[in-house]
């Protein structure tokens, strides 16, 4: 390093060596050199605690004043951190051949959190008339947070008393003489520099270097060249600590819920229920729901002095029975015994899953409807019909269908529809629509139930000699409640190969495999 470097980079060594410093690690101090002792820093102040949240409280108001307190306790406050405290040990060394620097000060420690205030308490209300909310001084707010604790204070460092100094350098001759020849010469071995007061007199008197016998044979001596050099030292002063930060302060706690509840007690929701018929009949089933609804106001319900959101929620309840009475010859296992499923919604008003296979009327009065069964059918007699043959020496145009379940006297209506597809491909359709004591179609006969299918020369054109095709034949059978029931089957065959056992594949719709499913 050279000697007479610049301030500004002495500084900056200066604040490199004393971080290291207090990193315990060993330094190199030939070039700079710290006087003093570092500060200790100070320490951390304690955070304070959270305040406690209050459990849910049950509240009855009444026609005597009750004050009803569940807030939340506040947060502590953070303690406040000690300061670092300042370099000790500050004396300076003077006229020393290095620049020097102050140990520093301690950082001051850092202040403790606040803690969060608690929550208060969710309270439910059980009141009778709005004038009991009147006797009730209810408070269930957040704790107030605790405040954050102060940083300490930084500690100083060690100041210079000699900010800036010069030490000077003379160059001396080393002289040699031979001590057994006669007349002998001195001769110059070598030169060194030394620090002097730069005086030449004064130094030639007072300063002058130690000789030291380095040959028996010769004596030797220091011979004053002059100032050669002379150097400025200077000394930085020890940095101030870093002061601690403010501690955070702590959040507050929230207000609690408020419920309010006319009555005196919640009862037990019920918002559905479904069961067999054949148990329904004449028993009354009650359904309850309970509605919540959001308001404003609350403050102004309650007592002076009732420290609460104002925002509150109401808890009101509607209520609905049904029962089913019987008015049918038959019995309810004669008709499957299907369930039959009531809700409740939020206005109070019943309704009702039941089966579209069962005829019933409603009847709805103030606190009660009743479900009157008055026909109906088994749903098992739905979509049964069956392939019976090709008729008139097996002609794919005329084809017998059996219904099995007898029933197109009591259905509203059925309807049979023919779709003839070649190669996956709908090619054409007819339809069928028959009602209960009506002329039927042309091209279709029934007879009890027996269904003879005549499709004339409407599929001609398709119905060619060796042609592979497909039936597939639809029946939607609609109830007296007017809900349909989609069964059917595929009839496979080769036109000028018919028999009386084609490839045969039965299916039923949605709406019929679920009821089926209801019953079973």
């Amino acid at each position: 390093m050279n000697i007479n470097q610049p301030l500004h980079y002495v500084l900056k060594l200066c604040f490199l060596v004393t971080i290291v410093n207090s990193l315990t690690a060993n330094v190199a101090a030939d070039q700079l050199q710290i006087f003093g002792q570092d500060g200790r820093h100070g320490v951390d102040g304690r955070s304070g605690r959270n305040g406690n949240s209050v459990s849910d409280q049950i509240v009855r108001a009444s026609e005597q004043l009750q004050t009803i307190d569940i807030s939340g306790s506040d947060g502590e406050t953070g303690e406040s951190a000690t300061s670092g405290e300042s370099a000790s040990g500050c004396q300076q060394p003077l006229d020393v051949e290095v620049n020097v620097c102050g140990a520093r000060g301690g950082n001051g420690g850092n202040g403790g959190n606040g803690g969060h205030g608690g929550d208060g308490g969710n309270a439910t209300v059980y009141f009778e008339s709005l004038s009991q909310l009147k006797n009730l001084v209810l408070r269930n707010r957040g704790g107030r947070a605790g405040f954050g604790g102060n940083g300490g204070q930084a500690g100083g460092g060690c100041n210079c008393t000699q900010p800036v100094w010069t030490v000077n350098y003379c160059t001396w001759a080393l002289m040699a003489q031979q001590i057994n020849v006669e007349k002998a010469e001195w001769k110059e071995i070598r030169r060194d520099l030394f620090r002097c007061s730069g005086d030449a007199l004064y130094d030639q008197q007072y300063n002058r270097p130690l000789v030291s016998n380095l040959d028996p044979n010769y004596r030797y001596g220091w011979e004053y060249i002059g100032l050669s050099q002379q150097r400025n030292f200077t000394c930085v002063n020890g940095s101030i600590g870093q002061p601690g930060r403010n501690g955070t302060d702590g959040e507050p706690g929230i207000y609690g819920k408020v419920l309010l509840v006319k009555g005196t007690e919640t009862p037990q929701e019920q918002t559905s229920y479904g069961n067999r018929v054949s148990l329904l009949v004449d028993r009354s089933i009650g359904l309850i729901k309970k509605n919540q609804s959001k308001q404003k106001g609350l403050r102004s319900l309650l007592s002076v002095g009732s420290d609460v959101p104002d925002s509150y929620r109401l808890l009101e309840t509607v209520q609905g029975s049904f029962k089913v009475a019987w008015q049918t010859a038959k019995r309810p296992q004669d008709l499957g015994d299907p369930p039959i499923k009531a809700e409740i919604n939020e206005s109070g008003k019943l309704g009702f899953s039941i089966p579209g296979t069962l005829e019933y009327t409603l009847n709805e009065s103030q606190n009660q409807t009743e479900i009157t069964i008055t026909g109906g059918i088994h749903p098992k007699r739905l979509g049964r019909f069956k392939f019976k043959g090709f008729d008139r020496f097996r002609d794919p145009r005329n084809l017998t269908l059996l219904d099995e379940g007898q029933l197109l006297g009591e259905l509203k209506t059925v309807k049979l529809t023919i779709i003839l597809s070649q190669n996956n491909s709908k090619v054409r359709e007819i339809s069928y629509p028959l009602i209960p004591h009506r002329p039927y179609p042309l091209g279709l006969s029934v007879s009890d139930n027996i269904y003879k299918l005549n499709l004339g020369d409407r599929f001609d054109s398709w119905l060619q000699p060796g042609q592979p095709v497909e039936y597939d034949i639809r029946i939607e059978q609609t109830t007296r409640r007017g809900i349909t029931y989609t069964s059917g089957m595929k009839i496979g065959f080769i036109v000028d190969k018919v028999t009386q056992s084609p490839n045969l594949q039965y299916y039923k719709g949605k709406e019929l495999e679920y009821i089926l499913r209801l019953i079973n």
